[in-house]
């Protein structure tokens, strides 16, 4: 039987964080391992607490995303959240976990981000960290988890590259002479709001300005139309119902969608959505028509940036432009309450580019073992570049690109 915590061994070598001159000897960061469920729930306060004071920090790094998505897909796979200490002080945590996964008939270790795997898409992961020792709390959880005991490779995705986190990472892997893979994960478009709606308008072009005023004013002039904000609690469950039905139909002409299409994923957002709108970051948009909800967009706000999670509206009226005429509103609604930004997250849709202003990336780092399982896992097709050249020839690039190996920075 596993212990709650596992203490590893301290996190910095000598001389790998020095002190100004003349500065009092601060007590080494230590990290220790979390592997008990309970021992994740334990860690709310301090976690909030870290969340707030994280410059990089997201809904989807939150306590109640994280721990709630391990409630509904953890589902008995190891358990490791780094937790990084200085005396009683907690620094920093960083969630992991441990996957199995079958790679031309090796069994592989994968270990991974919270919130990655199953059937959500998350983007913006990583840890959370005080700001105060931002630099010295990454280098530590950095370290640890490339240095972890177990795992054929670490593999962590959808962090923002411009932290000192994603920085730390690559550098932990060349001073453990480790073989590393670092790229983009996903290009994100996103809006940058202007004061006023009005202002937005003429940031468009000419046609697309003139098609989001022509679909909100036919649908007005033919239906009673309705938009707002969903706030009711006690019916919440409903709204959560009614959005994944929404979207499941919206979708089903176009072969179907992953969201809304499991119970572990209806459950979790479920779970989500409820404490999301306690803690006042939901954003449910809604569209009714003569009394019918027929379209919702399914947002989260958080320190003034607006980002859009799903959406979905009924077929039936699709001739009416519901979700042109919804989001158009939800941006509308975003202005008015002085956001900053509304941010598409990741998926390549047209209409995202037509109305975005800006984009930004997630980046991934795969850090491998030198061992023939993780070479498996990165023969594997998402690995393996989809080009013309036949899969002798691809196969022989990654073994050498598994094999090379840089060397840390002078």
């Amino acid at each position: 039987m596993e212990r709650d915590a596992l203490d590893w061994r301290r996190a910095h070598r000598p001389g790998e964080a020095t002190q100004p001159s003349g500065a009092h000897p601060r007590r080494a960061i230590r990290v220790k391992c979390i592997t008990a469920e309970a021992a994740f729930a334990a860690l709310a306060i301090e976690w909030n607490r870290l969340h707030d004071l994280t410059p990089s920090a997201s809904v989807f790094n939150s306590w109640v995303w994280q721990y709630q998505w391990w409630r509904s897909y953890g589902g008995g796979q190891p358990l490791r959240v780094l937790v990084a200490s200085q005396g009683d002080e907690v620094l920093g945590i960083l969630p992991l976990y441990v996957q199995r996964e079958r790679a031309f008939g090796a069994q592989v270790s994968v270990l991974r981000l919270v919130g990655t795997g199953g059937d959500t898409h998350p983007d913006d992961l990583g840890p959370v960290l005080d700001a105060r020792h931002e630099r010295e709390v990454a280098r530590a959880l950095a370290r640890a988890a490339v240095r972890a005991p177990e795992g054929d490779l670490l593999l962590v995705t959808d962090i923002d590259p411009d932290t000192a986190f994603a920085e730390e990472l690559e550098l932990a892997a060349r001073r453990a002479r480790r073989p590393a893979r670092v790229g983009r994960t996903e290009r994100i478009v996103y809006i940058d709001l202007p004061a006023s709606w009005d202002a937005y308008l003429a940031s468009l072009s000419g046609n697309r300005r003139a098609e989001i005023r022509r679909a909100r004013k036919r649908l007005a002039a033919a239906h009673a139309v309705r938009f707002f904000v969903w706030d009711d609690a006690a019916r919440l469950d409903y709204a959560t119902e009614r959005l994944a039905d929404l979207h499941r139909r919206r979708w089903a002409a176009a072969g179907g969608s992953e969201s809304f299409a499991s119970r572990e994923y209806l459950d979790f957002h479920r779970a989500v959505i409820g404490s999301s709108l306690a803690r006042g970051w939901l954003r449910l948009y809604c569209l009714e028509i003569d009394g019918t909800l027929v379209a919702m967009t399914y947002c989260y706000r958080f320190r003034n940036r607006v980002f859009v999670m799903q959406g979905g509206f009924d077929p039936g009226w699709a001739q009416w432009k519901p979700g042109t005429v919804l989001l158009s509103h939800a941006i509308e609604h975003a202005i008015g309450e002085g956001n900053e930004v509304f941010d598409f997250l990741r998926g390549e849709h047209r209409y995202k580019d037509h109305l975005a202003n800006g984009s930004r990336d997630t980046v991934y780092a795969a850090i491998l073992r030198r061992n023939l399982r993780s070479l498996a896992y990165l023969l594997r097709p998402p690995y393996i570049p989809m080009q013309r050249n036949s899969l002798r020839s691809r196969a022989a690039r990654a073994v050498r690109r598994f094999f090379r190996l840089r060397e840390p920075a002078a």
